[in-house]
Order: structure tokens, then C-alpha cells, then sequence
């Protein structure tokens, strides 16, 4: 059998339980949570909003506490998982979530010949070819206004950033050089951003400055991250 083929029937077989689990939890009360938030969301949409949150669940990258390799480097793979999560209106459990990190690593190594550091239109391809979701695009973000209006749109954004620059105290210093997290709203009366933030068990609606997020932004570049492109996933349904 080759490595290919291995690789596989794993994420065959990863997505069968995922599929499962998917079943069994449609049918109950928690998953609703998520249903009737979106119907409330989706009322409040108006242009002249000035606060809006999004009903995104979280997870830490390393869902059960370890932080060693890889779970060091998985923030694009929570981020997706965050996103799916949304999109499929069900909450997460961690050992789920650490089922579906690794299933997009092994993507990430057929797909890419490595699992580290993926560009943002790379983390968009796992959403579009190993989830299947069909309305994920990639676009420009050349004000904090771009961001904004898909959130009051009821889209979630995936955004990448040179991780430093962020400034969390809860990053183990001196934070990682190349992060991702979900942007599931913002509050212009505190001008911040609110985020899903992978990188920290505190991350959960994390509030950035929004200048401070919006200059962070720079995608993967091939490692030169602070020339990298500012650039956004839109979670659309």
C-alpha cells in the first residue's frame, strides 16, 4: 500500500466519525444554541451596527492541554476547525477537534509536502477540498472596514498575522512568529476586534485593539510574514 493511499483511508475513516458525530449531535439541545443565535444575528445585521458577535465556537489548538508538537503549530487547523463548526451549527468537543486537527495535517502533508505555516489561500483550499464547503473565498483587506462588513454580514473571517505583533500576554514569549485566528466580531464603542483566538486557553471572544489586529495582518509569504499580504478567508455560508 502506498503512503498516499494510507493517507488516505485515515481521513476516510477520520471523516466517517466525524460524520457520526455530526448525526448525534444535530439531534441535541446544544446544537440549537448555535442554530438560534445565527437567527438573531441575522436580524441585528444593519449597516449601522457598532457591535456584533458571532455565534463561532472555540478551540484552543491544543484541545486537551498539550502543548507539545504539533499542537505547537496548529492554529491554522483550529481556525478551520472553528469555522467548520460554524458553518455546520454544532459545538466542539475536544477530542473531536484533536481527530479533526490531525485529518488536516495528513491533508496538509499529501496536499502541500508539509503541515507547518499555510498561507491563507492554502487553509482556504482544506475548508473548499477536504470539508467540502463551497462558499470560502479569499479576499484583499485594505481597511478594518472590509472585516467589518462581513462580520455584519454574518460571516466569520480567518485572518493570518505575524504573531508578535499581536502582543498577547498569554502567548508563551515571545510568541509565535506566524499565527491564525478567527475574527468572530467587533465592538466600535471599545474599539476592538473580537476574536477566537487558537493560540491561548484564554482565546475564547479575545478582544485585539482593532489598529493593533488590522496592522498584525500579514499572511505566510513564503516566512517573510511582515511582507506578506493582508488578506482574509470569509466564512460564507
Amino acid at each position: 500500500m502506498s503512503a498516499r493511499s494510507f493517507y488516505e483511508i485515515v481521513l476516510g475513516c477520520g471523516f466517517l466519525a466525524i460524520a457520526w458525530y455530526m448525526i448525534a449531535a444535530s439531534s441535541t439541545p446544544d446544537s440549537n444554541v448555535f442554530k438560534n443565535a445565527r437567527v438573531e444575528t441575522a436580524n441585528a445585521s444593519l449597516p449601522a451596527l457598532s457591535r456584533i458577535v458571532l455565534p463561532v465556537p472555540f478551540v484552543v489548538q491544543a484541545p486537551t492541554g498539550n502543548w507539545a508538537q504539533p499542537w505547537q503549530d496548529y492554529c491554522e487547523e483550529a481556525s478551520v476547525v472553528m469555522a467548520a463548526h460554524f458553518l455546520w451549527g454544532l459545538p466542539i468537543i475536544p477530542l473531536m477537534a484533536e481527530l479533526e486537527m490531525q485529518i488536516i495535517e495528513q491533508y496538509e502533508v499529501i496536499a502541500f509536502r508539509r503541515h507547518r505555516d499555510t498561507s491563507i489561500d492554502e487553509t482556504a483550499d482544506i475548508m473548499r477540498r477536504l470539508y467540502g464547503f463551497k462558499n470560502i473565498s479569499v479576499r484583499p483587506i485594505r481597511s478594518k472596514a472590509d472585516m467589518k462588513d462581513e462580520l455584519k454580514n454574518g460571516r466569520p473571517v480567518i485572518v493570518p498575522a505575524a504573531g508578535r505583533m499581536l502582543e498577547n500576554p498569554y502567548f508563551k514569549a515571545p510568541g509565535p512568529f506566524y499565527h491564525m485566528l478567527v475574527v468572530i466580531g467587533f465592538d466600535d464603542t471599545k474599539d476592538v476586534f473580537i476574536t477566537n483566538d487558537p493560540g491561548t486557553r484564554r482565546g475564547a471572544s479575545y478582544a485585539y485593539n482593532q489598529q493593533k489586529l488590522f496592522a498584525a495582518i500579514h499572511d505566510w509569504n513564503n516566512g517573510d510574514v511582515l511582507r506578506g499580504e493582508k488578506k482574509m478567508i470569509v466564512v460564507g455560508r
